[in-house]
């Protein structure tokens, strides 16, 4: 089967769209956490999310909207866009958000948002720090977010693979990430694709959401 891999949105429906146009050849897609959070359009992503039946696991950002997870260790201006979210969001978005689980299996492979030890706020940076969730494993393979950047671990028999962010990529390359993986073949590929940055922002104006959170867009940083 073809899957589309795909990792926080964070509210950004001009990314999540054009990543959906270029995964139609995808047969099933999944979804890493954090579709809301930073962006203009938390309701909107939901909504596409659950009219296309992806599977999708809880972000820490999506569990913050809920109120499941305290926003101490959140700066300042993802506190401040939680904060707008919670007021701007759904009941029933707000119910699926509480709905959502921490780790999900799939066909050959894993996914959380974080990490294994840690679902919803350990990143995953190098094989030092995912050595536990290695070892945690089940499966051959795990997909996780959270960093905002690609990456492709491996340890023995297993991989570890971030297919990068949809809605805030932060690895300096501003367009949106995502992957897609064969698992016929086992093969995964990486692709961006680039995307209406103005259109957001400019929702973001509007929305009066942290200034910082607007700018950084337009450097995928």
């Amino acid at each position: 089967m073809l899957y589309g891999i795909i990792s926080d949105i964070h509210g950004n429906l001009e990314a999540l769209n054009v990543v959906l146009d270029s995964l139609g050849q995808a047969q099933r897609i999944i979804c890493l956490g954090d579709i809301v959070g930073y962006g203009p359009d938390p309701d909107a992503c939901i909504e596409k999310i659950k009219e296309l039946n992806i599977a999708t696991v809880a972000g820490n950002h999506d569990k913050a909207v809920t109120g499941e997870l305290p926003t101490d260790g959140f700066n300042q201006n993802a506190r401040g866009a939680v904060l707008w979210t919670k007021e701007v969001i759904s009941a029933k978005n707000l119910d699926y958000l509480k709905r959502l689980p921490l780790v999900l299996e799939e066909d050959d492979f894993q996914m959380v948002h974080g990490s294994l030890v840690n679902p919803l706020e350990e990143y995953i940076t190098n094989s030092g720090n995912a050595y536990p969730t290695f070892q945690m494993m089940t499966r051959q393979l795990l997909f996780v977010g959270h960093t905002h950047q690609p990456l492709r671990l491996s340890f023995k028999s297993k991989e570890i693979i971030n297919p990068g962010g949809v809605g805030q990529p932060r690895d300096g390359d501003p367009r949106a990430s995502y992957g897609e993986y064969d698992s016929k073949t086992r093969v995964f590929t990486l692709h961006r694709v680039a995307y209406n940055i103005e259109k957001v922002q400019a929702k973001m104006r509007t929305a009066k959401l942290p200034l910082p959170l607007i700018d950084r867009l337009s450097f995928g940083r």
